[in-house]
């Protein structure tokens, strides 16, 4: 990787190994950017322009880049096999419900602007009742949840109220919500109901909004 670099920089005097650094440090921390953030474009161009060195660099840490330069992201992923890792079962499954929703309005001709769908809390909750079986969660725990998925780069939220959120999803979710991510959780909601399938979130409740 060193030596690539090195013939990167030597080939290129415009390039600038500490912002070369850098745009692969921004990657990992936020996973996903995209050409329509002011704060993303910088890195994002920039991983573009050598998109070889970087995909090497990721792969040597077991680590997938993803290009979709007509929707304008890229992003940075653990192998397939390692996708669920550290999610709760909760936090899966609206990752399941975000990828359904994403899909029908993709059949319904209603992909917007840099391959976004819109929607709202409601449509979520209603999915997430109808996909699950699970109780609905109060606004505090989905507010807390979208704004977890959004520091993801997997949705942009444009309004909170009260009583409704409204907001985009990315693009990104088809490449986290793969279909190995899709099977395991199938495999988990075909099996018998359990206590902790019944619970109510850790939390739900009590949680004070930001």
């Amino acid at each position: 990787m060193l030596h690539e670099l090195r013939r990167m920089l030597d080939k290129d005097e415009t390039l600038n190994g500490e912002d070369l650094r850098r745009a692969a440090a921004v990657a990992l921390e936020r996973q996903f950017l995209f050409s329509d953030k002011n704060r993303d474009q910088r890195h994002f161009h920039q991983i573009l322009d050598a998109e070889d060195y970087y995909r090497n660099l990721f792969d040597a840490f077991n680590l997938d880049l993803v290009c979709d330069r007509t929707a304008g992201y890229l992003g940075v992923l653990p192998r397939e096999s390692q996708l669920t890792l550290g999610l709760d079962t909760e936090h899966s499954m609206f990752l399941l419900v975000l990828r359904v929703i994403y899909e029908q309005a993709a059949r319904e001709c209603r992909i917007g602007e840099y391959s976004q769908a819109f929607t709202d809390s409601e449509v979520l909750v209603d999915t997430f009742v109808a996909h699950t079986r699970r109780k609905r969660p109060g606004l505090v725990r989905l507010r807390e949840i979208l704004r977890t998925f959004s520091r993801q780069g997997l949705l942009e939220i444009d309004e909170d109220e009260d009583k409704a959120i409204r907001f985009r999803i990315r693009p990104s979710i088809r490449d986290l919500v793969t279909p190995g991510f899709l099977l395991a959780l199938e495999d988990y909601l075909e099996a018998p109901e359990t206590e902790e399938q019944d619970a109510e979130p850790a939390g739900g409740n009590n949680e004070d909004v930001d």
